[in-house]
C-alpha cells in the first residue's frame, strides 16, 4: 500500500493515499471563534468551505510552529465529507506491506484513530485511520446534520 508520512509531536505516522484527495501548502485559513481548540479554521477549497483540524491538538501535543514542510491535507472522511488535516513535515510516500502492520498492544480511550504499528527505517511508524479521526465533539462540531439524521 502507498502511505503518506507525517509528524504527530516527533513520531511518524501515516495515512493511507486512498484517503487523499489532495496536499495543499499552509495558507491562511479563516478562523471561526469559539470553535474546538483543535479546529484550525476553514479553507476555501475550489470554492469550497473544507474545515481543518491540526493533528497535533487532535493528539493534545502543543501547537508546533509552523515549517515549510507543514502542510494541509485534504481527506475523504466517511466518503461523504472533506476535511483538512493540518500536519507537519509532510514531505514523502512510502510503500509498505499491509501484512507489517500489527497492533500496538495498547488499548486507547482516547485517539483510537492510532491503528497498528510496523517498523520502517529502524523506527515505528503508526497508521491513523481517518475515518476514526474525529471525536464526537469535534465530528458534531463540523457536522451537525449527521447528529439530526439519526434522530
Amino acid at each position: 500500500m502507498l502511505l503518506l508520512s507525517f509528524d504527530i509531536g516527533e513520531e511518524k505516522y501515516a495515512i493511507d493515499t486512498n484517503n487523499v484527495i489532495e496536499i495543499t501548502p499552509l495558507v491562511n485559513l479563516k478562523t471561526v471563534p469559539g470553535s474546538l481548540h483543535s479546529i484550525c479554521g476553514l479553507l476555501n477549497y475550489h470554492g469550497t468551505s473544507v474545515p481543518v483540524v491540526d493533528i497535533n491538538l487532535l493528539c493534545d501535543k502543543s501547537n508546533k510552529a509552523d515549517t515549510l514542510t507543514t502542510r494541509i491535507i485534504i481527506v475523504n472522511y466517511h466518503d461523504k465529507h472533506v476535511i483538512g488535516i493540518k500536519a507537519d513535515n509532510v514531505t514523502e510516500t512510502l510503500r509498505a506491506n499491509e501484512a507489517n502492520f500489527k497492533s500496538s498492544g495498547i488499548q486507547l480511550k482516547t485517539n483510537n484513530f492510532l491503528g497498528d504499528i510496523s517498523e520502517h527505517d529502524n523506527s515505528f511508524l503508526q497508521l491513523v485511520n481517518i475515518d476514526q479521526l474525529l471525536s464526537d465533539d469535534v465530528r458534531n462540531s463540523l457536522f451537525p446534520e449527521d447528529i439530526s439524521a439519526l434522530g
